[in-house]
């Protein structure tokens, strides 16, 4: 009885240790969501929307204001952090959650890298964490990947982003 319950725990803490892997644990950062966190709950009325998306929706951090241009559209700050709210893991799921996040302003930083790091100070921390490169067919992009999560680095923007799935088919 005894050997039945250890393989039984075994089993067990294995099957745990296989789902908390699917999941990116939040570094030190000065971000307010975290990707693929869930935001069912959260009131963002104090955030600014950013409009245009289709498939879900985008905010702005708190204190970004974009302007607006002669023709009334919206023209992102230079430095802010935007955040993409869509269903997940599956674009036919019921929840919302952090699935993409735009950074530009240098004060935001994860894992102690910002949106202008030098390119071998991120290549060095992204792949002491666990990520692996990506080739992205353009050498002015760093990508990094870690299971279904990516993070890029361009133009003085880093970009974290999660795999949604789309097993219906869901046209925008």
């Amino acid at each position: 009885m005894k050997k039945a319950f250890a393989v039984l725990f075994s089993l067990l803490l294995i099957a745990l240790a296989g789902c908390s892997s699917d999941v990116l644990k939040k570094p030190e950062t000065d971000l307010e969501f975290w990707i693929a966190e869930n935001v069912d709950g959260v009131d963002f009325s104090g955030y600014e929307p950013k409009y245009g998306i289709m498939g879900g929706r985008e905010y702005y951090g708190k204190g970004y204001v974009p302007t607006v241009n002669e023709d009334g559209m919206q023209t992102d700050p230079d430095k802010c952090v935007i955040y993409t709210v869509t269903a997940y893991p599956d674009y036919s799921s019921g929840s919302s959650h952090i699935t993409r996040i735009m950074i530009t302003d240098p004060a935001v930083s994860v894992y102690g890298l910002s949106a202008d790091s030098p390119r071998d100070e991120i290549e060095s921390v992204m792949k002491k964490n666990g990520f692996s490169t990506k080739d992205m067919g353009s050498s002015a992009v760093l990508a990094f990947a870690k299971g279904k999560y990516s993070f890029l680095f361009y133009d003085g923007k880093m970009v974290i982003s999660v795999e949604v799935t789309n097993k219906e088919g869901i046209v925008f």
